[in-house]
């Protein structure tokens, strides 16, 4: 019974000090991702939560960091489609979408043109480069949190730079 307890407040003190040294790169990546700061936060937590119930399963040799964002991009993926699915799903055929005021999620600011054109892009684009540019990832860090090649990446951080432009731009 004390060698589980002692696991338990290992596990809790490493949970701890992971969520002190990630938390804030995490969520202004989220941010960025989303664009809306609520979400972000509600996501950041949602993340550490998956995190710490996955903790046991985590690969000591492995880089935290990587995992961790790994974790955060399928949370803000999951986020997305299920935003997608909802603003785009009709309720039924023969009654029109009701016209409404846009919310924080679905309207972006005309004020800020980088956060409007980075929603216009593929999240499998946007994410590379969001974190190789806003968190000065490198390709293989990127790599490992997407769980791809690092040529993919580099594939993608091309496309996404010239999608970015033609958006920003057009």
């Amino acid at each position: 019974m004390i060698s589980t307890m002692q696991q338990s407040n290992e596990r809790n003190s490493g949970i701890s000090a992971l969520y002190e040294t990630y938390q804030r790169p995490i969520l202004a990546y989220l941010t960025r991702l989303v664009s809306d700061r609520e979400t972000a936060e509600d996501l950041c937590q949602e993340t550490f939560i998956k995190a710490m119930r996955a903790w046991s399963r985590h690969k000591p040799d492995a880089s935290v960091s990587a995992w961790l964002y790994r974790i955060a991009t399928n949370t803000a993926y999951d986020h997305l489609r299920r935003r997608r699915r909802i603003l785009f799903t009709p309720l039924n055929d023969s009654n029109p979408l009701p016209v409404s005021d846009p919310t924080t999620e679905s309207h972006i600011d005309d004020d800020e043109p980088v956060q409007a054109a980075l929603a216009q892009i593929p999240p499998r684009y946007r994410v590379p480069l969001v974190m190789h540019t806003c968190e000065g990832r490198s390709t293989q860090e990127i790599a490992d949190a997407m769980g791809c090649s690092n040529s993919a990446i580099k594939t993608r951080l091309f496309r996404a730079r010239a999608r970015f432009r033609q958006v920003y731009q057009g």
